[in-house]
């Protein structure tokens, strides 16, 4: 469990995460982290029962937000509704502060995922194997899904490849 103050890195992606008010300070309401990156990209993803709000300090990051993209320059505001299907990237080095409501499990997810980037078991996007992600995706999928297909296919795909999974010793947190 995180706390606030405290600082995790994903070496695959070069983002560092700063918990600004975790999961448990807010009885689930809010994650609030502030990430900074020399560059960043995180690919099509959605978050089924999260809104996403970023507050951009620093720098620029284009966006593609349920299919149309737009730049956001410092300092500037976006809020993604839950369920929208996006992605981001930045070449440039940014700052923001990111507010996820409710808290949901991201931070276990983010903990997870940057644990695995950091012993070397994710590829250079930062993205585990198949059948580990199928184990974390099943845990995880209302915070964190793929753009398509839709979540109710993807809920079904992970019920059948998430037991594979575990039989080859993977667990939904890392370590």
């Amino acid at each position: 469990m995180a706390r606030s103050g405290e600082q995790i890195r994903n070496p695959a992606t070069g983002e560092t995460v700063t918990f600004v008010v975790t999961t448990g300070e807010s009885q689930g309401r809010l994650l609030q982290l502030e990430m900074t990156a020399a560059k960043s990209a995180a690919p099509g993803h959605q978050h089924p029962r999260l809104r996403e709000h970023w507050k951009l300090r620093e720098g620029s990051v284009h966006f593609e937000v349920a299919g149309a993209e737009q730049l956001l320059e410092a300092p500037a505001e976006l809020t993604i509704p839950p369920g929208t299907p996006h992605r981001f990237w930045s070449d440039v080095p940014l700052r923001t502060v990111v507010d996820y409501e409710p808290a949901g499990g991201f931070e276990t997810f983010l903990e997870t995922i940057y644990a695995l980037a950091a012993a070397g078991k994710t590829n250079s996007k930062g993205e585990p194997n198949p059948l580990r992600a199928a184990v974390i995706a099943r845990e995880h999928l209302d915070d964190y899904a793929l753009p398509w297909p839709s979540v109710a296919v993807q809920r079904v795909l992970f019920w059948l490849l998430a037991p594979v999974g575990r039989l080859l010793g993977y667990r939904a947190r890392y370590p």
